[in-house]
């Protein structure tokens, strides 16, 4: 199981990713990539690093069966975190068209 999947399934918390981080050091399977380990995918990622908020909308997206970009774009205009984090979307636009190939 990922991160994310043990968050939407409750046995974790965002606050639990540090910990993680220590579980994937630790592992001896060299060819999986941090982000793939967590269950993010690579521009959820990298805008997690620019903004850990990410990472409670990206449950919320998963929860609700959206990708994190359709999540935040029909959500931008209702506060500043979600306009924040539509700038980081729009700023890996290209990392999005490559995930949605």
């Amino acid at each position: 199981m990922t991160f994310v999947e043990d968050v939407l399934n409750n046995r974790a918390s965002l606050d639990d990713i540090d910990t993680y981080r220590d579980e994937w050091e630790a592992s001896e399977d060299d060819g999986v990539q941090y982000h793939t380990f967590l269950g993010l995918l690579w521009p959820e990622y990298a805008m997690y690093v620019e903004d850990d908020d990410v990472l409670a909308h990206v449950i919320e997206a998963r929860r609700s069966g959206q990708d994190l970009r359709t999540y935040l774009s029909s959500r931008k205009d209702t506060s500043p975190v979600t306009a924040e984090l539509w700038r980081l979307v729009e700023r890996y636009a290209r990392e999005w068209e490559a995930v949605q190939r």
